[in-house]
């Protein structure tokens, strides 16, 4: 028999959200705006995949986080395709900052952003209680309205509990995934480029504001 604690950790599920591109309006600026959340019900086995990755590859032993940005690309392949051993699911966003004008956002880039997260928990349903984890980029005052705004369009018919949290990246394995998988999502539609999105078997993506 399960003890309560472990009953409650086999009724929760966990959500990591991370992006690739930028929301900016130079011409250095990405054309393209992902946003990507993995879920899953055992974090642990996303901590033991990112700490197994460090024990195989002797060349990233001295990075302090797998990065879509930094890590090399055969290391981010193998991960890609382990985690298809694990029970998940990706959920993904693909934004055109050529649509930009769709949006009411009063140029407020914090704004944007939060509108545009909204828009990826639209796409998770919630089923049980759930944590959801982001890397932490705001001031609180800034939490707490993405915090709303984000409870607000959620699936969650049912109300069960949701915690939101913004955390360093460094100390969530799982959000070093999200970010392989936003990457991933951001080379297929900045650079043209399948090979790693095309890894990821369990994903959902949806395309925005391209009515």
């Amino acid at each position: 028999f399960l003890n309560n604690d472990e009953y409650t950790l086999q009724l929760m599920k966990y959500i990591y959200i991370d992006e690739s591109g930028d929301l900016g309006s130079k011409k250095s600026s990405s054309r393209y705006f992902v946003l990507a959340g993995i879920m899953v019900s055992k974090p642990k086995k996303l901590d033991n995949l990112i700490k197994n990755t460090y024990r195989k590859h002797k060349n990233i032993r001295d990075m302090n986080e797998i990065k879509g940005t930094t890590t090399p690309e055969n290391v981010k392949k193998d991960i890609l395709t382990r985690l298809n051993n694990i029970d998940y699911q990706a959920f993904i966003i693909v934004f055109d900052k050529q649509n930009m004008y769709k949006i009411d956002y009063d140029y407020n880039v914090n704004l944007l952003y939060d509108i545009l997260v909204s828009q990826l928990a639209k796409i998770i349903p919630i089923n049980e209680k759930t944590i959801i984890i982001l890397d932490k980029t705001k001031n609180k005052n800034q939490i707490d309205d993405f915090n709303r705004l984000f409870n607000d369009k959620i699936i969650n018919p049912k109300n069960y509990p949701v915690e939101i949290k913004h955390v360093n990246s460094v100390n969530y394995k799982g959000l070093q995934v999200a970010d392989l998988i936003s990457w991933s999502s951001f080379q297929a539609v900045e650079r043209k480029n399948n090979e790693f999105i095309k890894i990821v078997e369990n994903k959902s993506v949806k395309i925005i504001c391209e009515d």
